[in-house]
């Protein structure tokens, strides 16, 4: 889910970064960059988060029975710029590798991703006439 496409609501935060590990602890609905507290708004964690509240009610599973749920998302952005003439004005190639885990008294479930994606920034202006 975290790579999904509205990822593009905090591509931003990643351009940023460069490249880390992000830990979104979905219990507590916190964010740690690099073991750093993360206090802006990162739209991705409130997804998650809200999926998987709502998961656990779905399927009438009580939630302090989950001692741990987390994301863990090492990545890298690299951005380069688009072709002179082109609208794309840069682009973002994104490489995620993802680990989630819950835990339980019982169990641990965890699961591992690798997804490499780019993102392409146009200039919807490009080109455009004026009409003055």
């Amino acid at each position: 889910m975290f790579s999904g496409w509205k990822l593009t609501n905090d591509i931003d935060i990643l351009i940023r970064q460069k490249n880390g590990q992000f830990q979104f602890d979905l219990l507590a609905k916190t964010i740690t960059i690099d073991n750093e507290p993360f206090n802006s708004e990162f739209h991705m964690l409130s997804e998650i988060a809200a999926w998987f509240d709502k998961d656990l009610l779905d399927n009438g599973i009580d939630r302090s029975l989950i001692l741990s749920a987390t994301l863990n998302v090492n990545f890298k952005a690299i951005v380069t710029d688009g072709k002179p003439k082109s609208k794309t004005k840069k682009i973002i190639y994104l490489k995620l590798d993802m680990t989630s885990q819950i835990l339980t008294d019982e169990k641990q479930y965890s699961t591992e991703k690798t997804r490499e994606m780019e993102y392409h920034y146009i200039d919807k202006n490009k080109d455009s006439k004026s009409t003055d």
